[in-house]
């Protein structure tokens, strides 16, 4: 067979006009037409535009397709299955909040601007309520009422229900390295310092009492709770203004913090506890009421010794402050101690 020496292209010219039974190439014909090979992947438009074939260059064609198909990727024929809810965007620890703002399509520059000013707005709001609440509310002076820890709450209720028992009620001086006083050491350090986790925890469990009480009654009521819990909260306050009135009449220094009366008058509910207990378990007989008078005379005595040095807080000076203005403030803290009794029988009843 006879081979031309031309180039492939000549050759294979030459073999396809064979194939079709066109004329061989002479040195009179024109030169052949070059059909360009393409160099990327021609997209498939069968799906949307139906061609013709012409009769002798169909088979052509299909061979072509063929051959370029084996190198275009293999498309998925599978249709995307729709999102079961909402599923969360993990980003890389390097990526910035730009695939956020494309996640939820906020590539607008309007909506960044946005969504940036509320975040200002946000954290100067956050701002302005911390500097606030510290200015009414002094944080480090409040954590040092609740810094106890298992001990010192056990020995605190012991003390609580048997306070006869204790001997020395002076609380201890924190100092500096140079000697001077510094307050009071935190309760966990010091059983006789007041702390705030004991009336709290205790009027918690006063409210939660009073709606098992009337559970069992049969006349329970959410209202029930709130009623209880006010109640609580305003006799506290009641008691603190009446001691504050009364420092006040009677030309008293007021050297201790209202966290100091808040824990003093809170521990009552301890006693009230107690009796309520005592009170499910025997019912309203002598021995309830036996058992209400101790806690009263208990809680009564415990605030007269360790109130002391807020009535009386010259009472280290001697004999000779001995003066009808000490006595008057002897029986102001005998009356505060007197009317534990009170509280707790309105409370308990």
């Amino acid at each position: 067979m006879y081979q031309p020496s031309g180039n492939n292209q000549h050759y294979q010219y030459y073999e396809d006009n064979k194939q079709y039974g066109s004329h061989p190439m002479t040195s009179k014909s024109p030169p052949p037409l070059q059909h360009p090979v393409p160099q990327h992947p021609i997209p498939n438009f069968n799906s949307t535009v139906h061609h013709t074939p012409s009769p002798g260059l169909g088979q052509q064609q299909q061979q072509q397709q063929q051959h370029y198909q084996q190198y275009l990727p293999q498309q998925s024929t599978q249709q995307p299955q729709p999102q079961q809810g909402y599923q969360p965007h993990h980003y890389a620890p390097g990526q910035t909040t730009d695939a956020f703002y494309s996640q939820f399509n906020l590539n607008d520059p309007a909506a960044q601007m946005g969504m940036h000013f509320a975040g200002n707005a946000m954290a100067q709001g956050t701002a302005y309520m911390e500097r606030n609440f510290n200015r009414w509310v002094n944080m480090p002076a409040l954590r040092h009422y609740f810094n106890v820890n298992n001990l010192y709450v056990v020995n605190k209720l012991k003390l609580l229900i048997f306070p006869w028992r204790h001997s020395s009620w002076t609380r201890s001086i924190k100092r500096t390295e140079t000697g001077q006083m510094d307050g009071f050491r935190p309760p966990r350090d010091d059983i006789n310092s007041p702390d705030l986790y004991i009336p709290v925890m205790a009027v918690v469990t006063y409210v939660l009492m009073c709606g098992l009480v009337a559970g069992r009654q049969g006349s329970f009521h959410p209202e029930k709770l709130y009623v209880a819990g006010s109640t609580s909260v305003a006799i506290v306050f009641f008691e603190i203004m009446f001691t504050r009135l009364g420092c006040y009449f009677m030309n008293i220094p007021f050297e201790a913090s209202i966290m100091d009366l808040v824990a003093y008058y809170g521990y009552k509910f301890v006693a009230i506890i107690v009796t309520d207990v005592v009170k499910l378990l025997s019912g309203s007989g002598w021995i309830s009421w036996a058992v209400f008078f101790y806690t009263g005379l208990s809680v009564g005595f415990f605030l007269l010794r360790s109130m002391r040095y807020v009535i009386l807080p010259d009472a280290s000076a001697g004999p000779s402050t001995l003066n009808p203005q000490r006595k008057r403030r002897m029986w102001f803290l005998l009356m505060i101690a007197a009317l534990q009794l009170v509280y707790m029988f309105f409370l308990i009843n």
